[in-house]
Parts: structure tokens; C-alpha cells; sequence
């Protein structure tokens, strides 16, 4: 894994220079195809983690975690469609600790708050620079989704907030994070590069696949089938007919806005959004459990 954490730098800054020779347009489809590829089946096997990962009394039907999940999806997409500006402040808290954790996981302790604060910290951190780097089209994002106007400022100001936050986090939590110290600064280094030499989506998919959904799918592949000699492909056999059902639900939304495909960016983020915060609730039950 160590030698695969630096190849993830290696590949940051091949990526970075792709993003400089590359077209725009062929950048965006295939920043869009990864996305929608890696990134939505690392989410796919949710349910049944879900029923490992969950204590009961007796076993829950599959049917009923289903049923709950969609439920779940559902309301999430009710809510950014009626209280889009509260359901999109929930939606990047909640993603700010899920990939703050998952760029530090290596240290998770079960009921350590300082360590969970500080995977948020360093999530809203990341989430800021992206946001700080790509400020005209996030602002023009934000306000499509949730139809109010953040200024510039306020961007600079949850860079330096969440800076400082992490900065003083890390301090509380240095016993169990410095030996990752060295690899998580030359990472931070590459990332920040990438987010301020490419586009807001190139920038994205390159860090929600490479650094965020590859290594989670390996860990959750580990999880189910941890007897296989070829976890991931058990993996991605298992998830495919949820990854199909997802993608029927992205192209049925991109049906109901053709109209608007100057919003295209926002729907896609909106769809990410909704189907987001059960897979953090499930990742987060997996590793309680373990």
C-alpha cells in the first residue's frame, strides 16, 4: 500500500500535465466517465456492507435495507430541491469528514472525537482549496443548485478557518498521525497543484477517484470478500446491477433538465450529493464494526 500511495502522487502529476494538453472537451468527458465509472461503484455495495456492518437482534430482510436506502436517496433529493441551501451545507460537511477520513483511515481509532474532528478538518481543508482555486464557476455552482450568492471572501475565509483548524488538530492528534506526515505533505503538495493548474471538474475526478473512491473500493472489496484471491473483481461483479440502477437514475435526470444544459455541472454535482450521505453512514458503520 505504501508503494501504491506514492504511485497516487506520480499519477496526480501525470494528471496535472494532461490537464494542460489535453482538450477541454475530452478532459470533461473523461473526468465525467471516471466519476461515473469508479466513483459511483465504490458506492454501490452499500447495502450489502450495511448488513454486515449492522447489529441487530435478528438479520434485516435485504428488501427492507433497500427499501431504506432509496428512501434515504429520495429525501436527499426532495430536500435539495426544497431546501436546496441547507440540504447542500449538510451534503459538504458530511463529505468534508468522509474524505477526510479517508485520506488519514490508516489512523482510525473507534470513539476518538479528536481525530474525527480533525478528518473533517482537513476534508473541509481540501474541499476549500478546490473551492478557492475554481472560485467563478463554484459560486456560479452553488448559486444554480441552491440560488444564493457566496462571495469570494467567504472562500478565502473558510481556507484560512479550516487551515488553522487542521493545523491545531494535528498538533492534538500527533501521536497517531506522524507517521504519515511525510507522505500526507508531499500529497498535499501534488493536490495542490492539480487543483490550481486544471478545471474544477478535471481537478475533482482526479481526487474523488484516484485518492478517494479507488482506495475505498479496495478497502470495502477486503471487506466482503475477504477470502477471494481476486477481491475487487468480486467486487465489481457484485455491484454492477446497482451501478446500472444509479446510472438509469442519472440519465432519467438529465431527461428532466435537457432544457438546461447550461446547469449540466450542477446536476451532476446534485447527483452526487444525493446518493453521498447513506454511502458515508455506511463506510462509517463498517469501520465501527471493525
Amino acid at each position: 500500500m505504501q508503494e501504491f500511495n506514492y504511485q497516487k502522487i506520480a499519477i496526480t502529476l501525470i494528471c496535472t500535465v494532461l490537464g494542460f494538453v489535453l482538450p477541454l472537451s475530452f478532459l470533461w468527458i473523461l473526468a465525467a466517465a471516471n466519476v461515473l465509472t469508479v466513483g459511483i461503484i465504490h458506492g454501490s455495495n452499500d447495502l450489502y456492507i450495511l448488513s454486515k456492518a449492522v447489529k441487530t437482534s435478528k438479520k434485516l430482510p435485504f428488501g427492507y435495507l433497500f427499501g431504506s436506502y432509496v428512501l434515504f436517496v429520495l429525501v436527499m433529493i426532495f430536500a435539495l430541491y426544497r431546501i436546496s441551501h441547507w440540504a447542500l451545507l449538510l451534503f459538504v460537511l458530511v463529505s468534508a469528514y468522509h474524505f477526510g477520513e479517508q485520506q488519514w483511515h490508516k489512523s482510525y481509532i473507534v470513539n476518538s472525537i479528536k481525530l474525527y474532528l480533525f478528518y473533517a478538518a482537513y476534508g473541509m481543508f481540501l474541499f476549500a482549496l478546490l473551492f478557492y482555486t475554481h472560485l467563478d464557476l463554484t459560486i456560479q455552482i452553488i448559486f444554480d443548485i441552491a440560488a444564493i450568492t457566496i462571495t469570494p471572501q467567504f472562500f478565502i475565509l473558510l481556507l484560512i478557518v479550516s487551515f488553522v483548524f487542521s493545523f491545531v488538530l494535528l498538533i492534538l492528534n500527533f501521536r497517531k498521525l506522524k507517521n504519515q506526515l511525510l507522505f500526507q505533505l508531499v500529497a498535499l503538495l501534488a493536490l495542490i497543484f492539480l487543483f490550481s493548474q486544471t478545471s474544477l471538474l478535471w481537478s475533482f475526478s482526479v481526487y474523488f477517484v484516484l485518492w478517494h473512491s479507488f482506495p475505498s473500493l479496495k478497502e470495502q472489496a477486503e471487506e466482503l470478500f475477504p477470502k477471494s484471491k481476486k477481491p475487487i473483481q468480486s467486487y465489481i461483479r457484485l455491484a454492477l446491477p446497482y451501478w446500472i440502477l444509479a446510472m438509469i437514475g442519472f440519465g432519467v435526470a438529465l431527461l428532466l433538465y435537457i432544457d438546461n444544459i447550461d446547469s449540466l455541472l450542477s446536476i451532476f454535482f446534485s447527483f452526487l450529493a444525493a446518493i453521498t450521505l447513506p454511502h458515508v453512514f455506511v463506510i462509517f458503520k463498517m469501520r465501527q464494526k471493525n
